[in-house]
């Protein structure tokens, strides 16, 4: 840390569940000038409980060594590292200065429990921006996502239904949380208990894509930050590619080899070679589950009173 200068506390938390426009609108906030997000993007600092249950993912997530990171005075953004200490926490606002908005977007912060009780006693100013998005496309993509990095070997449905079984012992530990990572009314509920209305803002990924304009102009609104100008959209990456053999892909991601393996692919993309190899190792435009199989998921999803239109969710969960 620079002087005796302290950095400021966060005070703009993007809670948004997994595969719901997160990614884009960290993107979109950290081009803003009045905007400071941790180089971080989720440090997952305030969920002990789903950081207990995902533990040895977490640890084959931080490639970095976090005191080595934090002492770097140019830090490249990293997607997730747990930042666990509280000094350590502080040390990812340095440089912030006199920022307007200085925040971060952990999305396992939506659904635990712990959260927004730990976000509120770091900071009970705090705004709070929710990102949710139709559960059964949400969960598609969070599978589509989940097999591509190999950690899904199996079928959606058998899954899902894996979950269900498990009831209200079922978390990030011992399932692969789609369901329960799709209950936005309990858990802004647990939000609204914490913070006042008006620090809390609700957006689905629908209307981020239907019409971002005034979304975004909403969102920009609510943080009190001078909206860019022109049209207002979102820097979206759209990823179809999928693994042609998931176990395959699985073992080489426990084993420790998949960062070798995809530098290798990666470092050949110019070559023939190379692209025939990717060829066989990936497949574009993946259709991990068929129709029939999502309509089951989505009978499932209805029982379980999940079928609701995420416009109403911010009406339902006051």
């Amino acid at each position: 840390m620079q002087g005796s200068q302290r950095p400021p506390r966060a005070n703009f938390f993007l809670v948004g569940a997994p595969k719901a426009g997160t990614t884009s609108v960290d993107r979109l906030l950290r081009r803003h000038p009045e905007v400071f997000l941790s180089p971080i993007k989720e440090p997952c600092h305030f969920c002990p409980d789903v950081n207990e249950q995902i533990a040895p993912s977490l640890q084959r997530k931080d490639r970095i060594d976090l005191q080595t990171y934090l002492a770097s005075p140019a830090r490249e953004v990293v997607h997730l590292a747990h930042v666990a200490s509280a000094s350590d926490y502080a040390r990812l606002f340095e440089g912030a200065g006199a920022s307007k908005l200085v925040g971060e977007c952990s999305t396992y912060y939506l659904s635990s429990q712990a959260a927004p009780r730990h976000i509120r006693d770091y900071n009970p100013e705090a705004k709070i921006l929710a990102l949710v998005r139709d559960p059964l496309e949400r969960i598609r993509s969070h599978y589509a996502m989940d097999r591509s990095l190999g950690v899904a070997t199996r079928p959606l449905l058998e899954l899902v239904e894996e979950e269900l079984a498990l009831g209200d012992r079922a978390h990030w530990g011992n399932c692969r949380y789609y369901v329960g990572a799709s209950r936005y009314a309990r858990q802004l509920a647990e939000y609204r208990r914490h913070f006042a209305d008006e620090q809390i803002c609700v957006l689905s990924f629908e209307d981020l894509i239907a019409d971002p304009d005034r979304t975004l102009r909403r969102l920009f609104s609510f943080l009190d930050l001078a909206a860019p100008a022109g049209p207002l959209a979102l820097p979206l990456e759209i990823k179809s590619r999928g693994v042609r053999f998931p176990r395959l892909h699985h073992g080489l991601r426990e084993s420790g080899l998949k960062p070798i393996v995809a530098g290798m692919l990666k470092s050949a993309t110019g070559t023939r070679l190379g692209r025939m190899a990717r060829s066989v190792y990936y497949r574009d435009k993946a259709q991990v589950a068929s129709a029939e199989e999502l309509h089951r998921v989505g009978l499932l999803l209805r029982e379980e009173g999940l079928d609701v239109a995420v416009a109403q969710v911010d009406v339902e969960a006051a």
